[in-house]
Formats: structure tokens, C-alpha cells, sequence
């Protein structure tokens, strides 16, 4: 009885914190909607196109630098005893703070080579402005996975919600003065790059003032960690900034059109990406007799919720995006509804990824994304000429669904057999999922309230 106790009381913490990720990424993503139709409003499409393209590949630099801190930050502190982490969180932020280096240094070099056509005037200096931003980035995630390994997830859903937030709202600023421009919009970024990192070094200040020291053995284990999975990483940036690439070298309006898909989709990915991230710290200190049994029980959850979602989101994208982008942007509204099965292959697939991790097992990465960018690449050189954006879009597909099936197979051999009636949902899986669900709808409400009171008290 005491031990069915405390597994209701930590499934009960284990939904809040779900359901406040969720809240939070599915906020990121519809603020990440509001500005991309701010930018679709106040920038013309190649102008939005230019700023995609450097957005692009600073990401496509960072993720090639960077070899997963974050999640092996997350492996090495939940397996990692109390005495032993002051050693272990200095010898991540040295790792951090030399990988953030090595990016900005990288990414410094091969600009001229990169997108030197597009660099003019006061858009050069701000694009490497927004470069040297590049910087924050491995000391966020490391400081991030600590966190989450504590699974301390409210600053990291705040900072979630605070970057995308405050650059909307100073990008709206810019926009209702006339003055958003693609120089504009990238200093503002850097800058709020940089502010983000506060935050979290504020949090990790009894660490910094320990006298832990640097030891190549847990940089070792740390790196060899995540270099097998290093290669997906790798892979997964060249696919994505490949297909980005592909559809620049159409017109820049092709990606901005393609962009405008995605993120209308985007919102989508919330609800498998909120399981993903609360569950992984709580794999990762599973023992492996009971990890199956999580594992089937957050894969009915993701397939009941996130099927229910896109269903609600088709519905909805072919009136929602024509009234917030314009009637310019109508051509992503079939590429958008493509797009929708990704968030259910693309989940489940992270799912038993995840769940492959928490073992120390990680070669999945790079194989499950050799098979995805392939298929994604190899299709999209045919599809992208044939169908356009659309075409684009169904070779993304094909390629979460391939990478799905790479990690399905691979767990059932390394792990554990699944049988068909565990990935059936059943009355308790859907009860819970509305669970979720008013849980969320309880909180929206509650922020609402909360922010209709404080007008109220003020005027």
C-alpha cells in the first residue's frame, strides 16, 4: 500500500510537471506563431528569407560544435552520487564554455564564404553580432540539464516562455514605429541570448563557488556519452539546414512560405515534446525492470493526445493561417497540413529514443538520422522540383516515419519486446489525457484571471 502511495504521489508530480512544460512550450510556440507573422507584416518575404538564412546557419554551426551537453549532462548527474557532482558540474562548464568558443570561432570563419551575398551595410555587422551569441548556447543547455536532472523544470519553463516573449514583444515595438528591420531583429536576439543566460548561472552560483575541480575522466565518460549519438546530432543539423538550403536556392520566399508552414504546425509539438522532457530525467533514475512499463505508458499518451491535437489543428490551419500571415502566405496552408503527422513519428520516435539514452545507449542517434536525413534528403531532391514546398514537406515526413521505425525495432531488441495490446490506449490512458488536458485549461484560465485582476487593480 505505502509503495502504491508514493508512485501516485510521484505519477501526481511527474503530470504537474508535464503539464507545465507543456504549458510553457505551447506557449513558446504560439509566441513564436505571433512573431512570425509579425515578421511575415513587417518584413517583405526575402527580407524575412535573409534573416532565416542567418538564423540558419548559426543554428547549423552551433549544432555541429555542440555534441549533446545537454543530455549528457542530464545522464551524468542522475547517475552520479551527491560528493561527486561539485567535480562533475565543473568539468561540464569547462566542456560548455570551450564548445560555445569553438562555435563562435567556426562560425566567424566560413561567413563570408556562407552568406556573404546577403550581408550588407549594417545587416553584416548585426549578423555577427548575433554570431558571437553563439557563445551562450552550450552554457544554457549545460545549466539546463543540471536542472532537469534535479527535475527542477519552473526556470526552464520560464526562460522558455521569457526569450521567445520579450523578443515579440520588442519586435511588435519595432513593427508599430515602422522600424523592423533584419538588422534590428538579429541584435535584438543577441542581446536577448546573452540576458538568458543569467538566470540560470543565479541558480547554479553554490556550484560556481565550489571548489570542484575539472576531471578528464567525466569529460571522458561525458564525451563518449554523447559521441555516439554525436553523429546523429551532426546528421540531423546537415538535414535540416540542407533542406533549408534546398529551399533557399529556389527563392528566399520558398523558405519563408515553408517556415510559415512550420511554424503554424509547430504548436503541434508541444504535446510530445512536453512528455519528452519531463520524462527522460525520470528514466534515466528508473530501474530497468519498470522502464518498460513507462515507456508503453507515455507512448499511449503521446499517440491518444497528439492525435486528438492535430485533428483540432487541421481543422483549424486553412482559415488561421490566411488571418494571421495574409493572404500572401495561402500556398504553406497545404504543406502545413502534411506537416502534421510529423509531431506524432517525430515524438514517438524521441520517445524511444529517450528511452534507449537512459541506458547509456545512445548509437541510435546516428543511426536513426542517417535513415531520416536520407530518406528526407534523398526524396526531397526529387519531390521539392516536383511539388514544390509540398514536396518538401512529404520527404520530411517519410523521414520522421523511417526514423520512428529505426528506434522501434532497436528497443525492442535492446530492451524489451513490445506487444501490440501495450501500445493500445485504453480508458485509463484517455481519462488521463483529459487530465492533462484540464490541467492546462485550469492553468490558462488561472493566468488569465490573474492578468485580467492586476488590470483591474491598476486602473
Amino acid at each position: 500500500m505505502e509503495i502504491r502511495h508514493k508512485a501516485e504521489i510521484h505519477n501526481s508530480s511527474l503530470l504537474a510537471k508535464t503539464i507545465q512544460t507543456f504549458t510553457s512550450i505551447f506557449g513558446v510556440l504560439g509566441i513564436g506563431v505571433l512573431s512570425a507573422i509579425i515578421l511575415s507584416r513587417g518584413l517583405t518575404p526575402d527580407d524575412r528569407g535573409v534573416y532565416l538564412g542567418i538564423s540558419m546557419w548559426n543554428g547549423f554551426i552551433l549544432g555541429i560544435c555542440d555534441v549533446g551537453i545537454y543530455m549528457a549532462t542530464v545522464y551524468l548527474w542522475g547517475k552520479s552520487l551527491e560528493h561527486e557532482r561539485n567535480d562533475l558540474f565543473r568539468t561540464l562548464l569547462v566542456w560548455a564554455l570551450a564548445t560555445g568558443g569553438i562555435a563562435v570561432i567556426v562560425i566567424m570563419l566560413i561567413t563570408e564564404w556562407t552568406i556573404k551575398g546577403h550581408l550588407e551595410g549594417s545587416i553584416k555587422l548585426a549578423a555577427y553580432l548575433f554570431f558571437l551569441s553563439t557563445f551562450s548556447g552550450p552554457l544554457t543547455s549545460m545549466l539546463s540539464g543540471v536542472l532537469a536532472a534535479q527535475q527542477r523544470f519552473l526556470l526552464i519553463n520560464l526562460v522558455r516562455m521569457g526569450i521567445p516573449t520579450v523578443l515579440t514583444a520588442l519586435w511588435t515595438v519595432y513593427f508599430i514605429f515602422g522600424t523592423l528591420s533584419v538588422s534590428l531583429c538579429l541584435i535584438t536576439s543577441a542581446t536577448i541570448a546573452f540576458a538568458s543566460v543569467f538566470p540560470f548561472l543565479w541558480q547554479a552560483r553554490s556550484y560556481l563557488k565550489s571548489s570542484g575541480r575539472f576531471q578528464v575522466s567525466i569529460l571522458r565518460s561525458g564525451v563518449w556519452y554523447s559521441i555516439k549519438g554525436f553523429g546523429g546530432s551532426v546528421i540531423n543539423v546537415l538535414g535540416n539546414g540542407g533542406s533549408q538550403i534546398l529551399l533557399f536556392s529556389l527563392t528566399p520566399s520558398a523558405l519563408a512560405l515553408y517556415q510559415t508552414a512550420s511554424s503554424a504546425t509547430g504548436i503541434l509539438w508541444a504535446i510530445p515534446r512536453a512528455i519528452g522532457i519531463t520524462s527522460f530525467p525520470n528514466l534515466v533514475q528508473e530501474e530497468l525492470a519498470h522502464l518498460h512499463d513507462k515507456v508503453c505508458r507515455f507512448y499511449r499518451l503521446t499517440i491518444l493526445s497528439t492525435v486528438l491535437g492535430a485533428i483540432l489543428l487541421g481543422i483549424a490551419e486553412p482559415f488561421l493561417i490566411p488571418f494571421f500571415f495574409g493572404k500572401s502566405y495561402m500556398p504553406a496552408i497545404v504543406p502545413a497540413l502534411i506537416l502534421l503527422p510529423n509531431a506524432l513519428f517525430g515524438g514517438l520516435s524521441d520517445l524511444f529514443g529517450n528511452a534507449l539514452s537512459s541506458t547509456g545507449r545512445t548509437l541510435h542517434n546516428t543511426i536513426a538520422s542517417v535513415v531520416y536525413v536520407g530518406t528526407t534528403l534523398g526524396s526531397m531532391t526529387f519531390t521539392i522540383h516536383a511539388w514544390g514546398i509540398a514536396g518538401a514537406a512529404f520527404s520530411t515526413g517519410i523521414g520522421f516515419m523511417m526514423s520512428f521505425l529505426v528506434r522501434f525495432v532497436w528497443y525492442n531488441v535492446c530492451i524489451q519486446r513490445i506487444s501490440l495490446i501495450e501500445l493500445l490506449p485504453g480508458y485509463l490512458d484517455l481519462k488521463e489525457v483529459f487530465h492533462i488536458g484540464f490541467g492546462v485549461f485550469r492553468r490558462a484560465n488561472f493566468m488569465l484571471k490573474k492578468k485580467l485582476s492586476v488590470r483591474g487593480g491598476s486602473s
